[in-house]
C-alpha cells in the first residue's frame, strides 16, 4: 500500500498533529480563506485547504480511447477506492475517454459525473517505464471548475500491475448561489509525485463538460447544540446517484476562542428502513468572522420506502496545529423525508 493511501485511509479523529511556525500557519490561512475570507476544507481524504479555482481553460487534445489500447480499463471504476463511489456511478457517468501523453506517461479520464453538489472522475496512468510506487497527481489545484469560487474534496490513486495506475477523484465546488445545469471541468496535472521521491513531471490538460442531475431538494430544519457547538440540518437533496445532506455548524463564542478549527462529522448514519450508509464528506466554506461552517456530506441513493432519516453527529475540536481532541457523540438527529 503506497504511502498516499495510508493517508487516504487516516481517520483525521486519530492523527497526532505537528506544530508549524508562524509563517506557515500565515501561508495555510491565506491559502485556505483565499480573498473572500470564507474556510474551505477537505474532509477525511485529503488535506485540509481550499482551492480557489479560475483561470485560463486550456482546451486539451483529444485522443483515440485509452480504454481501447488496454480493454481492461474500460471499467476503471472496478479498481478504485469505494468509498468514493456510490452504487450506480456506471450507469449514470458521462463517458469522457480523453487522454495526453507526456514524456512517456500517459493520463486517461474515462468518465465522470456531476449530481448537483460534487464532480467525480475516474483516471488512469499508464507509464513506458516502471514508476514505483506514486504519492499522487500534483495537480489537484489546477482543477478548475467555472464560476465556481473554491472547491473541497479527495482522491485516491491504486497501482493495480508494474506500470498502470487508476484513480479516483471527488471535488466539491462552491459556487454563489444556485448550482449550474451544465459544469465545464478543466483539469491540469503538473507532476506526478513517487514514494521514492522522484517526480515525473508533464504537460497534461484536460477539457470536458457535465450536466447536473437532477435532483429532488427538501429544505429541513433539525438542529441541536452541545457543549458550544451547534449543529443544523438545513436540506436533503436525492437524485438518481446520491443523497447529499447539507448542515451549519455553528461555534459559540468560548468555543471558538479554545478551538477555532473545531467541527463536525457524521458518526452514523441509517434509515427507518434498517440500511447503514458511510457518509461521503463533500468538504465545506464558512466564515472566520462568524464562526459559521456549511458542511455537506452524501451517501447512496435511498430507498423509495424510506421515510425517515437518522443522522448522528460528532464533534471534532481542533486547534488546527497543536491540542486536538475527540469531542462528545451528539444525540441522534431524525429527518422527515416525505
Amino acid at each position: 500500500m503506497s504511502d498516499y493511501k495510508k493517508f487516504a485511509n487516516l481517520n483525521i479523529d486519530e492523527l497526532e498533529p505537528m506544530a508549524v511556525d508562524e509563517l506557515e500557519k500565515k501561508r495555510l490561512t491565506k491559502y485556505v480563506l483565499g480573498q473572500k475570507k470564507k474556510r474551505a476544507a477537505w474532509r477525511k481524504y485529503a488535506i485540509i485547504a481550499a482551492i480557489l479555482l479560475g483561470g485560463t481553460i486550456v482546451t486539451p487534445l483529444t485522443f483515440p480511447s485509452f480504454a481501447a489500447q488496454i480493454p481492461f480499463m474500460k471499467n476503471i471504476v472496478e479498481y478504485t477506492d469505494k468509498y468514493f463511489i456510490h452504487n450506480n456511478y456506471s450507469d449514470l457517468a458521462t463517458i469522457v475517454e480523453q487522454m495526453q501523453t507526456s514524456d512517456g506517461i500517459s493520463i486517461m479520464i474515462e468518465n465522470a459525473i456531476f449530481d448537483g453538489t460534487s464532480v467525480t472522475l475516474t483516471y488512469a496512468i499508464e507509464s513506458e517505464k516502471n514508476l514505483g510506487e506514486l504519492h499522487f497527481i500534483n495537480g489537484s489545484a489546477n482543477i478548475d471548475i467555472q464560476s465556481a469560487t473554491g472547491a473541497g474534496g479527495g482522491m485516491s490513486l491504486e497501482r493495480i500491475d508494474a506500470n498502470t495506475y487508476v484513480g479516483v477523484m471527488k471535488i466539491t465546488p462552491f459556487f454563489e448561489g444556485v448550482a449550474p445545469e451544465e459544469v465545464l471541468v478543466s483539469w491540469h496535472p503538473t507532476d506526478i509525485q513517487a514514494e521514492s521521491g522522484v517526480v515525473y513531471k508533464g504537460d497534461w490538460s484536460f477539457e470536458f463538460k457535465l450536466p447536473k442531475l437532477e435532483n429532488d431538494v427538501k429544505k429541513v430544519h433539525v438542529e441541536q447544540e452541545v457543549d458550544g457547538v451547534q449543529v443544523i440540518i438545513n436540506s436533503i437533496e436525492q437524485n438518481a446517484l446520491s443523497t447529499i445532506v447539507h448542515y451549519t455548524q455553528q461555534l459559540d463564542k468560548n468555543t471558538m476562542e479554545e478551538w477555532p478549527w473545531a467541527s463536525i462529522t457524521i458518526k452514523k448514519v441509517r434509515d427507518n428502513l434498517g440500511n447503514v450508509y458511510e457518509a461521503q464528506g463533500n468538504g465545506g466554506q464558512g466564515n472566520i468572522e462568524t464562526a459559521t461552517m456549511h458542511w455537506s456530506f452524501s451517501i447512496d441513493q435511498l430507498p423509495p420506502e424510506a421515510t425517515t432519516l437518522f443522522i448522528t453527529p460528532e464533534i471534532f475540536y481542533s486547534k488546527g496545529a497543536g491540542d486536538n481532541k475527540v469531542g462528545p457523540v451528539m444525540p441522534e438527529m431524525a429527518i422527515d423525508l416525505k
